[in-house]
């Protein structure tokens, strides 16, 4: 029995031991570095310093925060992010950061260790390792005192480029274009002429515009939104209007048969005009006052015969009388 409790705490402290030289190994695996770019700067200059930690992947690294003034007179002005590399086996890890350092004051430096906090899972154990200290030696510039002192140079002029010109140009284009509106407005003022000639349109003629209208109401699409009355309606006005215009009928203000009564002597309108033109007035009344609802090829037919009753009324074209052979023209 006492064997045995001998074994057992033999075990034990083997397995401390195991254990303590594991942590061992894995802490000595861990290196941290600062490293500066160089131990000497010139006051005002900048300087790289370099912090890296190479450890087994997975341990879990506190990063170190450094403040942007460091006794305060070496001043942080640039700090990149923290670059993280892995070996070939993946076993171990490094990570990179660098800072970018000035001074204003001259003076010999000493950077202090810098701590970092790790832990190595699955140890839950926080360690820290320290950097080694760091020199930095600021320099002034030096001055040479067996010279005289020069007098201080004025500022140089720096060459005159086009956009240094490219005002003065505006303002000189400007200048010449209103310089030449008043000449130009004196001018037109003085003949009595207008200031600007404006291009007129030629005024469309009413054919034209009832065609162009009864297209406009076909994309409008009423009746296929079950407006019937509104889209009859606006078709039968349109014809109105064109007979008003083109013949000598009140079409807007008289009925369908008055209309009809004073198309009947008209030679421009056919027979089949009349019909298809009664047809077209027939329908809209019906429509409007009867409420009926016509078919959907019903709504399309009239428009399309509207369309045809103006174009086979257009009048012709008025034809120039011919110019005697003795007189010229311009």
């Amino acid at each position: 029995m006492t064997g045995l409790k001998r074994n057992s705490a033999l075990l034990v402290c083997l397995t401390a031991l195991m254990l303590f030289n594991t942590w061992g190994v894995t802490a000595q695996n861990i290196k941290v570095e600062a490293r500066l770019d160089s131990n000497r700067l010139l006051i005002g200059d900048q300087v790289g310093l370099h912090l890296t930690a190479i450890a087994p992947a997975g341990t879990l690294i506190l990063w170190p925060r450094i403040p942007d003034t460091i006794y305060n007179n070496i001043q942080v002005i640039d700090r990149s992010k923290t670059d993280t590399s892995f070996s070939e086996d993946k076993k171990m890890m490094t990570i990179h950061q660098r800072l970018v350092l000035t001074s204003f004051d001259s003076g010999f430096y000493t950077l202090p260790p810098i701590p970092f906090l790790y832990r190595v899972p699955p140890d839950t154990t926080t360690r820290m390792e320290e950097t080694d200290m760091v020199l930095l030696n600021v320099n002034t510039v030096a001055v040479d005192t067996t010279k005289t002192i020069k007098p201080i140079k004025g500022p140089m002029r720096a060459p005159l480029t086009f956009r240094d010109f490219l005002p003065w140009i505006l303002a000189l284009l400007g200048v010449g274009i209103i310089v030449a509106g008043v000449i130009y407005y004196l001018r037109r003022r003085r003949k009595h002429a207008p200031i600007f000639n404006l291009i007129q349109k030629t005024p469309l003629k009413p054919y034209e515009i009832a065609l162009n209208n009864l297209e406009e109401l076909r994309g409008k699409k009423i009746w296929q939104t079950g407006r019937y009355k509104e889209y009859h309606s606006e078709l039968t006005d349109i014809l109105r209007k064109y007979i008003e215009e083109c013949f000598a009928v009140q079409a807007l203000e008289s009925t369908s048969d008055e209309i009809m009564e004073g198309l009947k002597n008209t030679e421009r309108v056919t027979p089949e005009n009349l019909q298809r033109l009664r047809d077209i007035l027939t329908l809209a009344d019906l429509v409007k006052f009867a409420k009926e609802r016509p078919a959907g090829n019903e709504n399309e037919e009239k428009l399309n015969e509207g369309i045809l009753f103006v174009k086979e009324t257009v009048p012709a074209p008025v034809q120039p009388e011919p110019e005697p052979e003795n007189q010229k023209t311009c």
